[in-house]
Parts: structure tokens; C-alpha cells; sequence
């Protein structure tokens, strides 16, 4: 057999062995993804956009809502969460995305600027959102939390956390519900 007919055939054969161990596209994008892309430093403005894009204004269904973040380059973790939700994440400065049947979010490490450029941006795009009392706040471990209603019924909120190496996450999520939220009740 000719070399080139042999490599061929072993090309051959070595890719339909991983495609027999479920490897795919996805698989390799990820092996060659950085670490400090898995969860970059996003710019406020980036945190933001993302936020906007895919959650608040975003698909709810998931399979349209895969489809918006592959055609943005975007590339879901193999594995799901509990609640059959997934996380997305590209290989540049942008936040990774999580979604769910009830909720998206974007995370990156803390930066200076993202929770004031957060604040604007719920004003300007949740002008009704109530602000959630610092006691609920505490009791859920959010950083800050806002009642949404009108079109879209449920929660914004933002939430740090410290990883190892004294590293800070910040995540902004939209939790959806199915009608009006009585968070701020007394309980």
C-alpha cells in the first residue's frame, strides 16, 4: 500500500474513533480554548452586551437560544447542571453564559466599573424594577437584586464570588417567573 493511501487510511480510522467516543466539533474548540477565557476579565461594556443579548433579550427556547450563541461563536461545556441547564463560553474576552428553562446569566472575574455599568443598564432597560431589601439580599447571598414585571416577570440580580487564589467573580443573572414576584413582602 502507497504511505499516502496508509495515512489516509489511518487518519480515517483514528477519526472515527473519537467520533465513536462522542467527540465532536465542540470537543475539540474546547481542548484549544485558554484557561482565562473559560471565565475572562470582561471590559463592563462587554459584561453587559452579553448580558443584554442573551439574556434580556434573548431566545427562551433552548434550542434557538444555542443557535444565537454558536452563530456568535459561543461553545456549551460539555456537561449540564442539575437543572438541565448549560454554560457557554468563547474564546476571547467575553463572559461566559449560562442557561436554563428559567434563567440565563454571564459571568467574568470582577472588574472595576462592571457594577455601576450594571446599575445603568437596569434603570435603563427595567425602569419599573423594584430593589430587593438588603435582608433578602443577605438571606440569598446576592450583591444586589431588583423585582422585574411587565413583560417580563422575575428577578435581576448580581451575585460574587471568591475563588481560590483571591480571584473575584461577578455574575448578573435574570431569573424568569411565571407571573408577579412578592420577594419584598415581609417574612
Amino acid at each position: 500500500m502507497k504511505p499516502a493511501l496508509l495515512l489516509a487510511a489511518l487518519t480515517v480510522a483514528l477519526a472515527a474513533g473519537c467520533g465513536s467516543q462522542g467527540l465532536g466539533p465542540d470537543a475539540y474548540e474546547l481542548a484549544n480554548i485558554r484557561g482565562s477565557n473559560i471565565v475572562p476579565k470582561s471590559s463592563p461594556t462587554a459584561f453587559v452586551k452579553a448580558f443584554d443579548k442573551f439574556c434580556a433579550k434573548g431566545p427562551r427556547d433552548p434550542q434557538s437560544a444555542d443557535r444565537l450563541l454558536r452563530a456568535s461563536s459561543y461553545v456549551p461545556l460539555p456537561r449540564k447542571a442539575r437543572n438541565d441547564g448549560r454554560i457557554y463560553v468563547v474564546d476571547d474576552k467575553r463572559p461566559a453564559v449560562g442557561l436554563s428553562s428559567q434563567g440565563c446569566m454571564v459571568q467574568a472575574y470582577s472588574r472595576t466599573g462592571q457594577t455601576e455599568r450594571v446599575r445603568r443598564y437596569v434603570a435603563a432597560n427595567f425602569p419599573s424594577a423594584t430593589p430587593v431589601t438588603a435582608n433578602l439580599l443577605a438571606r440569598h447571598k446576592l450583591e444586589q437584586a431588583w423585582v422585574i414585571s411587565g413583560d417580563q416577570h422575575g428577578i435581576v440580580a448580581t451575585r460574587r464570588t471568591l475563588d481560590g487564589g483571591n480571584h473575584s467573580s461577578y455574575t448578573l443573572l435574570l431569573y424568569r417567573t411565571n407571573g408577579p414576584v412578592q420577594w419584598n413582602s415581609p417574612q
